[in-house]
């Protein structure tokens, strides 16, 4: 550890390092975490549930293992954010809704239990927007203040961005991983769909729900995210075994990378600023990076999206919404819209989210990853809003691993995201790229 470093600004393989091998000691470090989070998060308001007590409860565990001589886990001491739509055995889980306030559950989710495993700490449950949805909750972008800091993940992008966790667990229905990451100028990782088991996690549209980490890193994120991949079986009877992210992460490539630019049917609406973004970039890359339109059809994974998952939210989430009579309307609308699809609309719409990634395959024949914006524009102004997810939509819906990397930003200094998409269960190489662009572009 650098003297001039402060204890919250250590990321996560550094600190496991640190802590692992005694170089910093569990109590101090914790101790400097408290401060930090005591005097930080009043302002930035990313965490739903906090209590110094419950985290020291779960240090003290660790510190006896210590002392009795055993192997460390691999994430001795980690502290990690965890969203109030996952369900935590200490803390309560209440999905950012009024309704379900004072919920406490009595075990942990699954990918949860794995942190823990591997020697997290779990130290608070970050805000989430109103049942992982649209409408806003109190957290502020530490990054950029007065804008959104995105949604649904609000608390858990802003947490890591200010320091109050070096990572945090996230979800996404459409872009709620990857643009609060965007917005708050820290990496974010969506993986393939299914790589995370969601048992425990709140059901909104199970279809498409996947799990994500938030971190400032790419071998960071991967750290964090191999500990939950795989070790359950899919609907489908597939297995998903485990995968050896931060190894592969921190692999040069064996040859330079090659890269497409990706406008997206979208770029119209894009903001001139980040337009003029991106068009530098792909210019700084020209050596590895060649710009290719992809079909005006995909453009049509918009409106299927939103056909599986209203359809599939009016059927999850309508006892919540009807359960609180303060629910939003933006929540009360989506449960209306969804109930009004017609199964035939919402089977075609499914079996078309099936064959989606196969779609992309002759891209990554020849390309290492999609390079795309990861949102349409820096943060907007204000919390009156979380942004649009469009920028998601195509790669979601798809179920491919998609990593925003804190790569641009505005002249007034507002972050934009660089979002690179791989082939399904690709992610390994994915991260590794992810690492290999952000020494490229500092």
């Amino acid at each position: 550890m650098e003297a001039s470093e402060q204890v919250h600004e250590i990321g996560v393989t550094a600190l496991v390092d640190h802590l692992r091998t005694g170089r910093l000691g569990l109590h101090d470090y914790t101790n400097g975490m408290h401060q930090h989070t005591e005097a930080v998060d009043p302002t930035i308001k990313a965490f739903a549930h906090y209590d110094r007590q419950t985290v020291d409860m779960q240090v003290e565990r660790l510190d006896a293992a210590r002392q009795a001589g055993g192997a460390l886990p691999r994430l001795f001491g980690l502290p990690v954010g965890i969203k109030d739509n996952i369900d935590t055995a200490d803390y309560p889980t209440e999905f950012g809704h009024q309704g379900s306030r004072g919920r406490t559950p009595s075990v942990d989710a699954l990918l949860v239990h794995k942190l823990r495993q591997a020697g997290a700490v779990i130290w608070a449950k970050t805000r989430t927007t109103e049942l992982a949805y649209m409408h806003p909750t109190v957290t502020e972008n530490p990054r950029a203040p007065g804008h959104t800091p995105g949604g649904s993940s609000s608390g858990s992008a802003a947490a890591v961005a200010s320091g109050l966790v070096p990572a945090a667990v996230g979800t996404q229905t459409n872009g709620s991983v990857i643009r609060p990451a965007s917005f708050c100028g820290i990496y974010g990782y969506k993986p393939s769909r299914g790589l995370i088991f969601n048992g425990g996690v709140l059901k909104c549209a199970p279809s498409l729900d996947q799990v994500g980490v938030f971190a400032r890193s790419a071998q960071d994120l991967a750290a964090v995210a191999e500990v939950m991949i795989g070790g359950h079986q899919q609907e489908s009877g597939q297995l998903i075994f485990p995968m050896n992210l931060l190894d592969v992460c921190e692999e040069e490539p064996p040859l330079p990378p090659r890269l497409m630019f990706a406008r997206t049917p979208f770029w119209d609406r894009m903001d001139p600023r980040s337009q003029a973004a991106f068009e530098a970039l792909l210019q700084e890359l020209g050596d590895c990076m060649v710009d290719n339109d992809l079909p005006i059809q995909v453009g049509q994974a918009v409106p299927w999206l939103k056909t599986v998952m209203e359809a599939e939210m009016a059927v999850q989430l309508q006892p919540l919404v009807d359960a609180d009579a303060q629910a939003s309307e933006v929540s009360r609308a989506v449960i209306e819209r969804g109930a009004q699809i017609l199964a035939g609309d919402y089977l075609r719409a499914h079996e078309r989210m099936q064959a989606a990634a196969s779609g992309f395959s002759e891209y990554f024949d020849h390309f290492d990853a999609i390079v795309t914006p990861a949102t349409l524009g820096p943060p907007p102004i204000g919390l009156a809003s979380t942004g649009d997810p469009i920028m998601s939509t195509l790669w979601t819906f798809a179920g491919l691993p998609c990593i925003s990397l804190p790569l641009l930003q505005t002249e007034e200094g507002l972050p934009i995201g660089v979002q690179l998409v791989g082939p399904v269960r690709g992610d390994a190489r994915l991260l590794r790229t992810a690492r290999w662009l952000a020494r490229r572009i500092p």
